[in-house]
């Protein structure tokens, strides 16, 4: 029987390679471009605009290349309305929902698409996502309530299982296969008039995917009378169509023509030349408002249209006076533009000025998207922009301003502290009409402000910045302990937060800390922490062997003897390497469960750094080695120390040392910082010495 999907949901995405502006004839967005469209199918049931909402939420594309991946998007990382990429061949794959064993109304979906880039040209992908789930329903025939009563089926999978009930009877449930067994079990229990409890059970071998698998359960009164099955059961097996859909568009999309919007204009006072905005949407336009709090100081009466609104007198005012509009609806495409045009007239009206345009659009699906449009009028050689978000780190930061109109004049940038009268000048690189310069040896969590200056001529328009704060670790000096309830040493004091924490609250659970503080070797202070791997358990027999650990984050609880743990705390600074005091010993490996490092070896300590996007901490579980990924994509500086040897200081203590961080991306900021040392590196699989001992001390982030 063939299996499939006849309708979808349709969410609509954009990629570009060399960007271009929209044609008024034409609602592409731009040359050598690819449309990525994914389609949902959806199940059985009528689905509403919230549930979809709460699906497309889900989403995730994931998009490669012959190097492997290079995009990932997320409802916390959308994939940008304007995203270059170099000319190729590429692969979309997309995920969708919740793929969980078994769930009432959960759906999951996948799929994928292969498609070219190509500079000059505009392709269309379509990715289409089937349902990856395999469905199951229960009925219940009314006869059944005659002799059976408190009735409920069981329906499961060697992964998960679902109990169908008066209650739950209208719900549809949703079982993931991850393994070659694809059997669909089933099993009745109730109790029959005379109080007894009533049991029958099953099997359907062999499942298929995108299938609903209808289950009615009924009495059947002859074959109980003749010593047959007291129930029957019937099982009907049907594709999953739909009967609903519905179109989930992406926001409107607001672009400059022929220029980017994101950058700003500039201008020669009474020299300028008229310039476009493209408004383009996958439905019906409903609002364009346009507005500049310095309109009224230019004549006219308000400081904002909507040149969809029905006061046409303003409308027509904003016309008159050098700002106008053309919407086009294609009703057949559902698919609409608004081109607003700011004329030549009134861009050399404007006074020598910074002008910053707001453009507002909302279509008939109640999604907008705002974009802000930056003239700047000026007769000044170079003009000050502003910085990158991106480039602004803790001690430095790049300076960006433009060249307008060729010169011989020595091209420069001055900058200050916000405040304060003397300014600094220091010389600008020119690439093309781009002036950049670094400015180093500033003063983390402070704003500055500067000028692109051309000989003594600076630019009007002054732009200002906000270094990163160099934030610092708590407790890095691991001065501060307790020990809890459970028995377990916690690397903080009474009434501190939780900043570091350990795998003693596993070990403790057998009487043994494997993190604790320690006054041999210390930096500073009276303590270091000392990490010791061993075995923990009862008579060196029952048990686990633990490694000596310490980690940014919570130990979260223990499954057996495996730990459950999030690693991880808030954090966005951008610091340049790690740094600390450290000895280490490391034994010969006497517990070995993973042929990296097999009985005999040397054991391996480890401390590792990472900065990343993530929304949340990042959850370990060693039951199912769900470990940290050091090429984890959402990773954005990283930095790592595998100790093969012994290693200490001169006098036999402590010794300093320094992990630079290598940043994958340089205009990502992090959401989290997680730092790991561990004595035992493969302790994660039970494997290391038992007198394998790293001291840690003053652990310390360095900007620069």
């Amino acid at each position: 029987m063939k299996r499939y999907i006849k309708t979808y949901f349709t969410y609509g995405l954009l990629l570009l390679g060399v960007l271009s502006a929209c044609k008024e004839e034409d609602l592409t967005l731009g040359e050598g471009s690819v449309k990525l469209n994914t389609r949902l199918s959806d199940d059985v049931t009528v689905v509403s605009r919230a549930v979809d909402e709460d699906i497309l939420a889900t989403m995730q594309t994931r998009i490669y290349s012959s190097k492997g991946l290079i995009r990932y998007y997320d409802i916390n990382n959308p994939m940008p309305a304007l995203l270059n990429l170099a000319s190729g061949q590429y692969r979309a794959f997309v995920v969708a929902g919740d793929s969980v064993p078994a769930a009432f109304n959960t759906p999951y979906y996948t799929g994928s698409a292969d498609f070219p880039v190509q500079s000059g040209q505009t392709t269309t992908a379509d990715v289409t996502c089937t349902i990856a789930n395999t469905l199951a329903t229960v009925a219940f025939a009314p006869e059944l309530a005659e002799v059976v009563s408190d009735y409920k089926v069981k329906i499961f999978t060697t992964n998960g299982e679902l109990y169908f009930t008066e209650a739950t009877l209208d719900s549809v449930g949703y079982y993931m296969f991850n393994t070659k067994e694809r059997n669909l079990g089933w099993s009745f229990e109730g109790k029959k008039t005379d109080g007894k409890t009533y049991t029958q059970s099953g099997m359907i071998e062999n499942v298929a995917r995108a299938t609903k698998y209808a289950f009615t359960f009924s009495y059947n009164a002859d074959n109980a009378a003749t010593g047959g099955t007291f129930i029957d059961i019937k099982v009907d097996e049907s594709t999953v169509d739909t009967n609903h859909s519905i179109i989930i568009t992406q926001k409107p999309q607001i672009v400059g023509e022929k220029f980017d919007i994101t950058q700003s204009l500039y201008y020669e006072s009474s020299n300028g030349e008229g310039t476009s905005v493209w408004v383009n949407a996958a439905t019906r336009l409903t609002s364009v408002t346009l507005s500049c709090d310095k309109l009224p100081a230019l004549g006219f009466s308000a400081e904002s249209v909507d040149f969809l609104s029905e006061n046409q007198t303003l409308i027509d005012e904003f016309t008159g006076k050098g700002i106008e509009s053309k919407h086009t609806y294609q009703e057949d495409k559902d698919l609409s533009n608004v081109k607003i045009t700011l004329s030549e007239a009134f861009i050399n009206s404007l006074p020598e000025d910074e002008y910053i345009f707001t453009i507002k659009a909302v279509d008939n699906s109640e999604k907008e998207n705002v974009q802000t449009l930056t003239i700047v009028v000026s007769d000044a050689i170079v003009v000050t922009e502003e910085p990158a978000r991106a480039d602004i780190w803790a001690k430095k930061a790049t300076l960006a301003g433009s060249l307008v109109k060729a010169t011989s004049e020595q091209l420069s940038f001055q900058y200050r502290k916000q405040g304060e009268a003397q300014w600094t000048s220091i010389p600008a690189s020119l690439s093309g009409s781009k002036l950049t310069a670094e400015v180093t040896g500033l003063e983390p969590g402070t704003t500055y402000e500067y000028q692109a200056v051309a000989g003594t001529q600076a630019s009007v328009k002054t732009a200002t910045f906000t270094t990163e704060t160099a934030t610092a670790l708590p407790n890095s000096s691991f001065e501060n302990w307790q020990t809890i309830s459970s028995g377990a040493m916690v690397l903080y004091g009474p009434g501190e937060d939780m900043f570091w924490d350990s795998g003693n609250h596993g070990s403790a659970s057998m009487s043994t800390n494997i993190t604790t503080p320690d006054e041999t070797y210390t930096h500073s202070g009276q303590y270091s922490a000392k990490l010791q791997s061993q075995f923990v358990g009862l008579g060196g027999i029952i048990g686990k062997f633990a490694a000596g650990n310490l980690f940014i984050g919570q130990y979260v609880g223990t499954d057996g003897t495996n730990g459950i743990l999030d690693f991880g705390r808030t954090f966005t600074s951008r610091p340049a390497k790690l740094k600390g005091y450290i000895k280490y010993t490391p034994g010969t490996v006497n517990y070995s469960e993973t042929d990296a490092l097999p009985n005999g070896a040397t054991d391996i300590g480890s401390i590792y750094i990472a900065l990343g996007d993530w929304d949340a901490p990042v959850r370990i579980t060693t039951k199912d080695k769900n470990l940290f990924n050091k090429d984890d994509e959402k990773i954005i500086a990283y930095g790592e120390w595998d100790i093969t040897s012994t290693v200490q200081g001169t006098d036999g203590g402590l010794m300093e040392f320094e992990i630079p961080l290598d940043y994958r991306s340089l205009d990502r900021i992090p959401t989290y910082i997680v730092i790991v040392a561990s004595a035992s590196k493969y302790g994660d699989y039970f494997t290391g010495s038992g007198s394998s001992t790293m001291w840690i001390d003053d652990l310390e982030l360095v900007y620069e």
